[in-house]
């Protein structure tokens, strides 16, 4: 069954209920707020698992790669060198993220509205592009 989710805090509630159809034993700790997201035991042995929406938000999120074993993901739009599953059973329905790359010339001209959170950036970039369509309307 195809279930749509808004967040990471939901993908993390639904594997909570699904990990067994996974492959998972048991959950041995779950906490959201520190990489891993979850120790699993898999196998009979101990499995760190991150939850991300997309795989590269593993490094946007500045986690270490030898803290986990597994990444679990939506949307896989990079190789981090572990192993990714993509989960198939859920529909990811919130913010988008946008990509930009800039000329450093024009970046040092802009730096000052960029933020240490890559992601309040690409929405500060989407409100600019939706001003920008209302402008090009009128």
């Amino acid at each position: 069954m195809t279930e749509i989710i808004k967040s990471e805090k939901q993908f993390a509630e639904w594997f909570k209920k699904n990990y067994r159809k996974l492959g998972y034993e048991k959950i041995l700790r779950k906490d959201i707020r520190e990489c891993p997201d979850f120790i699993m035991l898999k196998s009979g042995k101990k499995c760190g698992v991150e939850l991300e929406i997309f795989s590269s938000n593993f490094l946007l999120h500045k986690h270490n790669l030898d803290s986990v074993d597994e990444i679990l993901c939506l949307i896989k739009d990079i190789e981090l060198g572990k192993p990714i599953k993509i989960i198939k059973d859920l529909i990811y329905q919130g913010p988008k993220r946008i990509t930009l790359s800039i000329d450093a010339q024009l970046y040092d001209k802009f730096k000052k509205y960029c933020y240490g959170n890559a992601i309040d950036s690409s929405r500060k970039i989407e409100i600019w592009i939706e001003e920008f369509m209302k402008g090009e309307k009128n």
